[in-house]
């Protein structure tokens, strides 16, 4: 994930001890910007090629749902 200004991307999530799990909530994230992520999977073979990069604006949680 980067700082939501196009930074350079830092690992955020290692799915170690938890291969069942297949989800992360990113926190601390600024309203409206624009946060990219990309995806490494590993296993006992090494790494996967790095997925394409995906761009996600944060955004308020909804109210009056």
């Amino acid at each position: 994930m980067d700082d939501g200004q196009n930074g350079n991307f830092k690992q955020v999530y290692d799915g170690t001890n938890r291969p069942l799990l297949n989800y992360y909530t990113a926190v601390g994230l600024v309203t409206g910007l624009p946060y990219r992520f990309t995806v490494v999977s590993m296993n006992i073979n090494g790494a996967s090629p790095q997925s394409p990069i995906t761009t996600i604006y944060a955004c308020l949680v909804p109210s009056n749902v």
